[in-house]
């Protein structure tokens, strides 16, 4: 049975605190069109089923409907991804101006490069080259 790819609540990160722990406790990829920013938990918590997403995007970027529409791409492709991520992962994305002119397929490939860079793939998806 094919697992359900929605994007729950509980998935998004919204508190301040989280952010900024993630940011400075986490590790870094950066492109130009964004910095993703990723921490592992080592303690077990058994009421974490996925891992958490949250979005940042400053008026550097564009008015508030090329802001939106750029947090809903990047939304998409961790929810299509969401299967392949640790699910102790929180992972805090910044996009940066750049972004605004880019494909949807152009930030997809970041994307990959950029949860495969931080070790973010579950080794169960994980296949060597």
């Amino acid at each position: 049975m094919t697992p359900k790819l929605t994007l729950k609540s509980d998935q998004r990160l919204r508190r301040n605190n989280d952010f900024v722990r993630t940011r400075k406790h986490g590790r870094t990829y950066r492109c130009p069109y964004f910095a993703l920013f990723s921490t592992i938990h080592k303690e077990e918590s058994g009421d974490r089923l996925s891992a958490c997403i949250g979005i940042s995007a400053s008026k550097r970027v564009g008015n508030a409907v090329a802001r939106n529409r750029l947090k809903r791409s990047f939304r998409e492709l961790f929810r299509l991804r969401q299967h392949e991520i640790r699910q102790e992962a929180d992972i805090v994305i910044s996009i940066r101006f750049p972004a605004k002119s880019a494909t949807l397929g152009e930030l997809e490939h970041r994307f990959e490069q950029a949860i495969r860079y931080n070790g973010l793939i579950h080794p169960e998806h994980s296949s060597s080259p």
